[in-house]
């Protein structure tokens, strides 16, 4: 079994509220615009292939801003987050899912009345070769869009919500560690 090599994810906050709450976006007063502590801890997981190691989260604070209890805090409020995100996520993918399956029936119920008049124009008849041609090519691309969309939603839209759930479940347990800022 190959061991995987522990992930460690540095965070330079300027207080701890900043780990969960974006700060001041601002240019003139902040020389380095950034987003939460969490969400950059999670853009850092999504540019990997795959999450398998351990996690620590280093968190660099001002002295004036660490205290006996912060890790402990840290790491309750890092649990019920995830678990927040986790179960936002997981309810996004249901959803999506039932969407997804709604989608495939109204597809499949439109592609086969386009079907039908593929077939009862062919049977009746009436339009020359070239016409006909043209009909059947017309209810194909039909038939085509109206089967896209559900295989879109479960090829692709899907995706993002399973990674956000796998990342935020890494996250959960990672390790805290609190460093003064030098």
């Amino acid at each position: 079994m190959v061991k995987s090599s522990p992930i460690e994810i540095d965070l330079h906050l300027q207080n701890i509220d900043q780990f969960f709450i974006d700060p001041e976006l601002n240019p003139f007063k902040t020389p380095r615009l950034q987003v939460s502590g969490i969400e950059e801890a999670v853009n850092n997981l999504r540019m990997r292939k795959r999450v398998t190691g351990p996690i620590s989260l280093n968190i660099f604070l001002p002295r004036s801003q660490i205290d006996p209890d912060l890790k402990k805090r840290t790491k309750d409020a890092l649990a019920q987050y995830c678990d927040f995100r986790i179960s936002q996520n997981q309810l996004q993918l249901k959803i999506e899912r039932a969407e997804g399956w709604r989608a495939v029936l109204i597809g499949l119920i439109f592609s086969g009345i386009c079907l039908l008049m593929i077939l009862t124009v062919h049977l009746i008849g009436t339009l020359v070769e070239t016409g006909f041609i043209v009909f059947a090519g017309f209810f194909t691309i039909l038939i085509w869009m109206a089967i896209w969309n559900p295989a879109e939603i479960f090829l692709f839209w899907l995706q993002p919500y399973k990674l956000a759930i796998r990342n935020y479940g890494a996250l959960r347990n990672a390790e805290v560690i609190i460093k003064e800022e030098s």
